[in-house]
């Protein structure tokens, strides 16, 4: 099992109780609940697809959590109601499970904007895997979510759609680049949202706006049409409100078949299971210059989800570090970071001559076929272009295939070793084969309000 945080509460944000008439306002935005609405007769797929159109179209203006919507919605839930009628089965477990997705993931004959206006007329002739292993199973996709431009983090407002409002409270931010997946969930505009996550852009919107979120391990193979960020780090997944929603959206994406039966429809000993809590990442610690604070109300937070595995039967195990080893962790964790980040940005040149080459991806005509064209586009923040220009390239030669694998490969040399170092770190001291799960919190502050980010 991986180390997850989650804050484990939840709570509805609107209520539309004028329409439908046949639908009870304690709906739980649920895949199962969505199936029996089916199955009952109640509703068809365009019954239900309409309902969570209706409702993003109602209150996303001030939330601002979608940057385009599915002109096929429709035409795809015509097809899943013909096809339940004809044979009365569902077409897979997502049947109709409306889904949002995160604007940098490829849906066919939809522009692929990553929140930028230079991409705007970026229309993929072809799906991302992660879409089409979805629509193998009978997902809907209602629209594009909001996002941080070019899942950097660095503008957190789009060109496509301005800055992502959290639902619970305006005035604060929806986290990191995946914040339009998480909103619109946490706003019920669908059952499941994707995002994705080079270092914490899934985790900080479930965390900010309440819902359940995973980032997975890193897996190249399922990144197929999906712009990239790092594409050794980067990954995609499920966001929902409901965690058996979660864990069967990964059982799709990750071709995992038998993991929603075996976690979700299993039961099992909770007494069985070994948790542990590292003192440190909640009490918080000092050292040097690495300080590392926890707020009271996240700190009350944590410890009620502690209480509740222990209420559950859950054991618990608590381990604290050391000074010394806490001197180890905090100068690794720096050293980490110093050495990692300009492998991140030497590394982008390359991926996007990989990603905008894609000849099945993009027609030759389409305005960015390569990393050059995008640094060249008029349309290019200046801000990205300032970035570029920084890092010394030959911006003649950006694209240049060979050239952009050398600058990635020489950026991240420096940074091959302090990844390893922290990784035998965590698992020396951290995470072992006696625990389960490592309880840690994704983040130790309550949520920022847009006027404390720089944007």
């Amino acid at each position: 099992m991986r180390p997850f945080f989650y804050l484990l509460f939840s709570w509805p944000i609107f209520v539309v109780n004028s329409y439908p008439t046949k639908l009870d306002k304690n709906f739980k935005f649920s895949s199962a609940e969505v199936q029996n609405l089916i199955k009952n007769k109640n509703w068809s797929c365009k019954d239900i697809l309409k309902y969570f159109i209706d409702r993003a179209v109602k209150y996303d203006p001030i939330i601002r959590s979608i940057i385009s919507y599915n002109p096929k919605a429709f035409e795809r839930a015509q097809q899943l109601d013909e096809f339940y009628a004809q044979t009365g089965k569902l077409m897979g477990e997502m049947h109709c499970v409306p889904v949002i997705i995160k604007d940098n993931i490829d849906i066919q004959g939809i522009p692929t904007t990553a929140g930028v206006k230079a991409m705007r007329n970026m229309v993929p002739n072809k799906n991302a895997l992660v879409i089409e292993r979805m629509n193998q199973k009978g997902a809907v996709y209602l629209a594009k979510a909001n996002m941080a431009q070019l899942a950097a983090g660095s503008i957190f407002s789009s060109e496509q759609a301005g800055l992502c409002n959290n639902p619970y409270n305006l005035n604060r931010t929806c986290s990191a680049s995946s914040s339009g997946s998480g909103a619109s969930i946490a706003a019920g505009f669908a059952v499941v949202s994707l995002g994705t996550d080079t270092g914490g852009s899934i985790i900080g919107p479930a965390s900010s706006m309440a819902v359940w979120g995973y980032r997975p391990p890193h897996n190249s193979q399922i990144l197929n049409g999906i712009l990239p960020l790092e594409s050794k780090a980067d990954t995609v997944g499920p966001m929902a409100r409901n965690l058996d929603d979660l864990v069967l959206t990964h059982s799709v994406l990750y071709n995992l078949p038998t993991l929603y039966s075996n976690i979700v429809q299993k039961n099992f000993e909770k007494s069985s299971l070994r948790v542990r809590i590292i003192t440190n990442f909640i009490n918080g610690f000092k050292v040097d210059k690495f300080n590392l604070v926890i707020d009271p109300l996240v700190k009350n937070l944590i410890m009620n989800s502690v209480n509740r595995m222990k209420s559950l039967g859950i054991q618990i195990e608590e381990k604290s570090l050391n000074q010394s080893q806490l001197k180890d962790y905090a100068e690794k964790f720096n050293n980490l970071i110093r050495k990692y980040n300009p492998c991140i940005l030497g590394c982008v040149p390359y991926y996007y001559n990989n990603y905008f080459g894609d000849k099945a991806r993009y027609e030759s005509d389409a305005p960015i076929r390569n990393t050059k064209q995008f640094y060249q586009n008029d349309l290019l923040n200046n801000f990205w272009k300032i970035q570029i220009n920084s890092s010394n390239l030959n911006v003649d030669k950006l694209d240049d295939v060979q050239y952009t694998k050398q600058l990635c490969d020489q950026a991240c040399k420096e940074s091959i070793k302090p990844k390893e170092m922290y990784k035998n770190f965590i698992s020396n001291y951290l995470f072992d084969d006696k625990i389960d799960a490592l309880f840690v919190p994704s983040f130790t502050t309550i949520v920022p309000l847009h006027s404390e980010i720089a944007q």
